[in-house]
């Protein structure tokens, strides 16, 4: 049988028991055997409860919804609210029905992240895992996480951090048309909504100037490790508070 690697997991709360043969992607693997979450959200959710101080009451959203990531917070944070980009309403109650399955009686809210339906300052903290590389416009979209946070609330945000790169690189475009120009070999990435997602960026540290423009006062990136929690690889965390 398959060794097993035993930690603590910060989004289940429980020991946290993850398959060794999981373990080849440092940063996708891992997963928990209970909630599925792997390291990059272990991670993140580290970052997160920090910047929290670990209450529990916040009013959090998260650009995710129709995932076990989701719905394992949401026993831990009970005011998340969640969305995915989804535009079809077919589609939308078959991913409403999966929740309810989950024992999450709720239906799935579509979003755009560059232009939420959220009123200003009504966000206690938001949660963005690996999304912002799919958003042609991802300024217009931090711009709109500054909008809906309250003053001093926090950004958790992962994303595909190249940390030997000053610049971003755009990979891809939308012309006027709404087809798209790519300007490097075409990059998808696995989604668990809708499978292979386009890259449109490859962000390096001007991804924090563009944080700091959209109206973020406070940036910081965490290189984050934990031999308790099973992430044995440090893994880039950005942090930006409103």
């Amino acid at each position: 049988p398959d060794a097993t690697l035993v930690g603590h997991c910060i989004v289940c709360e429980t020991e946290l028991r993850v398959e060794a043969a999981t373990s080849q992607n440092l940063r996708e693997g891992l997963a928990c055997t209970r909630c599925g979450a792997n390291a990059r959200q272990r991670a993140a959710a580290i970052v997160l409860f920090d910047a929290l101080h670990d209450r529990r009451d916040a009013r959090v959203y998260t650009t995710e919804q129709a995932t076990p990531f989701y719905v394992a917070l949401k026993r831990r944070l009970p005011r998340l609210r969640g969305s995915e980009f989804v535009r079809s309403p077919l589609r939308r109650l078959r991913l409403s029905l999966w929740l309810w399955r989950q024992g999450r009686r709720e239906w799935l809210r579509f979003e755009d992240l560059t232009s939420l339906s959220m009123r200003a300052a009504s966000c206690e903290a938001i949660v963005s895992l690996d999304v912002l590389e799919h958003i042609p416009d991802h300024r217009a979209a931090l711009r709109e996480c500054a909008r809906v946070l309250r003053p001093g609330a926090p950004l958790v945000l992962t994303a595909p951090f190249h940390d030997w790169l000053a610049d971003n690189r755009q990979r891809a475009s939308v012309r006027g048309d709404g087809t798209i120009e790519h300007h490097a070999e075409p990059e998808y990435h696995g989604d668990p909504v809708s499978g292979g997602v386009l890259s449109f960026h490859d962000f390096g540290w001007a991804l924090l100037d563009d944080l700091r423009d959209a109206g973020f006062s406070d940036v910081s990136a965490h290189r984050v490790r934990s031999s308790e929690m099973l992430i044995p690889q440090a893994l880039w965390v950005l942090l930006a508070r409103r």
